[in-house]
């Protein structure tokens, strides 16, 4: 997964700190509540949260915010602990709505317009962009949705209540390849507009690793 990848270590320092003060809030917030806002179980007797980010199931202790594999016991990378706790104490358990927005236009997306366009959609369309019909295949191996935008376009459920649609435009001589990735409109609900650029990065890198292996 994409959030295994090096991380400069002022970023690491800011998602230490990060995590830190998202355990302290963790521990002060009702479980049974967290769980029916954001879709994740909640095993009372283990005080353990289970869900799924992208392709990989995860548990989070409770109050202490401990954050592992459920199904292995490599280290968890400190960005996946910091989007999988602050989608804890976002989920707000609205429905979602079915209408897809831009990331311009979630709340506070504009300040994070120029990291999204490079983290989520730089490899992307490098990957992609001329080879549309990948990320049908690698969507599918992923258990992803088909879309109908642009000339492919595949949903991934993210979290559980966070699906991210990945739309591709081919190039050619002409045009540059163009791409975007498209959020339900209740997705600020669930996470901070930071934090859904982490994770949709998350996915299309999972996506493009996927579109390799097919090659």
């Amino acid at each position: 997964m994409q959030s295994g990848n090096i991380i400069p270590q002022h970023l690491q320092n800011g998602y230490q700190l990060a995590y830190e003060k998202a355990c302290v809030e963790l521990a002060a917030k009702n479980p049974e509540e967290m769980a029916a806002n954001s879709g994740a179980g909640f095993d009372s007797d283990k005080r353990l949260f289970t869900l799924k980010y992208i392709n990989e199931v995860y548990t989070v202790s409770y109050p202490e915010g401990e954050v592992n594999f459920a199904e292995h016991q490599d280290p968890v990378p400190i960005a996946a602990k910091v989007v999988l706790l602050h989608y804890l104490l976002t989920a707000g358990g609205q429905p979602l709505s079915g209408q897809l927005i831009s990331f311009k236009e979630i709340p506070g997306g504009m300040i994070y317009l120029e990291p999204f366009n490079g983290r989520v959609l730089g490899g992307f369309k490098y990957v992609f962009g001329k080879k549309a019909g990948l990320l049908t295949q690698a969507g599918e191996k992923l258990s992803g949705r088909i879309a109908k935008f642009g000339d492919a376009a595949v949903t991934l459920d993210i979290l559980p209540q966070v699906p991210v649609t990945y739309v591709i435009w081919e190039g050619d001589d002409e045009f540059p390849a163009n791409a975007t990735a498209l959020f339900d409109a209740m997705a600020q609900y669930y996470l901070p507009t930071e934090d859904l650029v982490v994770a949709a990065a998350a996915g299309a890198s999972l996506l493009s690793k996927t579109a390799r292996t097919l090659n």
